[in-house]
């Protein structure tokens, strides 16, 4: 009977361990968590929240002798040394061993099982350390844990025999959901990195790989409402390759392609590190500049124009050529009173026109022909 209640008992916890990875999964979804690349804060935040996950576990113990409990909250540890690292297993392992003696109070075997967490959380972290796979993190880090489960169990219990009573069928049953948690883990962390890349994919200009016109367009919106709320400038270049469609005539489209790429990263090179760099379709780019007055736009535009001019751009069949830009900047607060990101885009375009109509590879401004 008493075998029959522990396996009810530890199917139970592998059901909520399942529910709390999935939970766990919506939120790295949300926080962007990545790994062992995860900030150290949000590590702290991941062991506590573990540990959180492991307490709940320990609420649906049960009792397989005087002071000691079968359960899976071990596997909390296992997991998140796992797949984030050591920090938040040393953290969820603290967690879990203040918990147990505040739960069940300050009696030896509550310390002794509390020593054991610990010892489980740094023999953890010591393997998330190691260069091997999750799935063989996962698994000796259950055997572990079930060892020290084992050793404390003997000591609290006094007796080897009772131990053995149940601990074969209870090391049986934790190791097949250590290693279905696992999977569903892997299955979580599966899903999260293809919607990741699903993400990347819908902001991110397969060619350049800078921001695409959907993804200028929302950073546009946010700039614009920050600049309203906060009072301050934002300007927007809209920079075009002059004669461009001479280059895929002559070269080729593999050439085209090798010139796009490489304006790219020159205007990521001469723009500020918050500047926004996006392609908006075809040889056209713009650089939102937050912060930044027409008179500076003007002078950022000069810089990009002159670098472009001054360089040469290596095509796939060794040939260097010279290419020049056209650019046209406009400014909220200076060219638009309402905080409209369109109008703002409307104006830097028109801009744009008027740099090209009067020759090309020149800088024009709105305010320098616009209507009002």
């Amino acid at each position: 009977m008493m075998i029959v209640k522990m396996i009810n008992c530890l199917f139970a916890n592998f059901c909520i361990l399942v529910t709390f990875l999935f939970f766990s999964g919506m939120l790295s979804k949300k926080f962007a968590v990545t790994g062992r690349s995860t900030s150290k804060l949000l590590s702290v935040g991941i062991g506590l929240l573990f540990g959180l996950f492991g307490m709940i576990l320990m609420k649906y113990s049960f009792p397989v002798g005087q002071g000691s409990y079968a359960n899976l909250r071990h596997l909390t540890i296992v997991i998140v040394s796992a797949y984030i690292g050591w920090v938040p297993a040393i953290i969820c392992a603290a967690v879990l061993a203040l918990s147990r003696v505040l739960f069940y109070g300050l009696m030896y075997s509550s310390v002794s099982a509390s020593v054991s967490l610990l010892l489980i959380g740094l023999c953890c972290s010591w393997i998330s350390t190691l260069r091997w796979s999750r799935m063989r993190m996962v698994m000796v880090g259950n055997l572990i844990g079930m060892g020290i489960s084992f050793t404390t169990l003997a000591t609290n219990l006094g007796n080897l025999e009772t131990v053995m009573e149940f601990f074969p069928m209870q090391l049986g049953v934790t190791l097949a959901a250590g290693l279905a948690v696992y999977c569903v883990a892997e299955y979580i962390q599966r899903s999260n990195d293809l919607y990741t890349q699903l993400e990347v994919r819908a902001a991110t200009d397969y060619l350049t790989n800078l921001n695409n016109l959907h993804q200028f367009h929302r950073h546009l919106d946010t700039e614009m409402a920050r600049a309203e709320r906060h009072g301050a400038s934002l300007s927007l270049l809209v920079i075009d390759i002059d004669h461009f469609k001479n280059i895929n005539d002559t070269y080729g489209h593999p050439a085209g392609d090798a010139v796009l790429k490489q304006l790219a990263r020159r205007l990521c090179n001469h723009s500020r590190s918050y500047d926004i760099v996006s392609r908006n379709g075809g040889e056209e780019f713009t650089i939102l500049l937050p912060d930044c007055p027409l008179q500076q736009a003007q002078k950022a535009g000069e810089r990009i124009r002159a670098a472009v001019a001054n360089d040469r751009f290596l095509l796939p069949s060794g040939k260097k050529v010279q290419l020049t830009v056209s650019i046209g900047a406009a400014s909220y607060p200076e060219n638009i009173q309402d905080a409209d990101g369109d109008l703002l885009s409307q104006y830097a375009d028109k801009a744009l026109y008027a740099a090209k109509n009067s020759g090309r590879n020149k800088v024009c401004a709105a305010d320098t022909y616009a209507d009002g």
